[in-house]
């Protein structure tokens, strides 16, 4: 049975190009400056900064930059994309259920930066009776 990857990107190194998608290598990796294609089906928007896309372990990438041309397989693929794809999990959950990844957006709120100033009539008062006998 084939096993699928997912890898998470920043939507800005993706374009969409008729039935195809451009994606482009991580600026920090060894193939900086080459991008391969997909199909589009292969590829989804998460939201307006993250996306992501599915490939089969079997699966050949043809890296382009300007005339050259590279071949890598998926598990090459896999450690091109590793940093940047962890850094965006770390927006998101992903709980496997029935074969099935549910996705969760998380986020950690903003610290408020403002002085709270309590109202005395919603502080209680400290009971000062005493009730031992």
């Amino acid at each position: 049975m084939v096993k699928w990857n997912k890898i998470y990107t920043y939507s800005e190194r993706i374009e969409e190009w008729e039935k195809q998608t451009i994606i482009e290598i991580p600026s920090y990796s060894e193939y900086a400056g080459y991008f391969f294609l997909l199909p589009r089906k292969m590829v989804f928007s998460v939201s307006q900064d993250y996306s992501y896309f599915y490939f089969p372990d079997s699966w050949i990438f043809t890296l382009k930059k300007h005339t050259e041309k590279r071949s890598i397989d998926a598990a090459t693929m896999m450690l091109l994309f590793k940093q940047e794809n962890e850094e965006i999990m770390q927006h998101f959950q992903t709980k496997k259920i029935n074969d099935s990844i549910v996705k969760v957006r998380t986020h950690i709120p903003k610290k408020i930066e403002k002085d709270v100033i309590i109202a005395n009539d919603l502080i209680r008062q400290p009971n000062t009776s005493n009730t031992e006998t």
